[in-house]
């Protein structure tokens, strides 16, 4: 899928393409707001959820490199580093 046909599409489509084909990376929260990173195909989007009344608020392509490295704070890779 490409970007610029991923955002012509409405807010429904878009959540269920990333939520049902797309790999989630991390999730954070913050006060009254929790936000979802997809991978989606080669391109990333994020999701944001009201986590009080439990409602989609936006679902955007995330490509600004400031942002996508602020996620990296979050990231668990414990599991990677296990020894079998």
């Amino acid at each position: 899928m490409e970007k610029r046909y991923f955002i012509t599409l409405d807010t429904e489509l878009k959540t269920e393409l990333a939520c049902n084909y797309g790999e989630c990376i991390t999730t954070v929260e913050i006060p009254g707001r929790i936000i979802s990173l997809f991978l989606l195909d080669w391109f990333f989007v994020e999701i944001h959820i009201d986590h009080k009344r439990k409602k989609l608020l936006e679902v955007n392509i995330q490509d600004d490199p400031d942002i996508l490295y602020a996620y990296l704070g979050d990231l668990d890779i414990s599991g990677l580093l296990t020894i079998h």
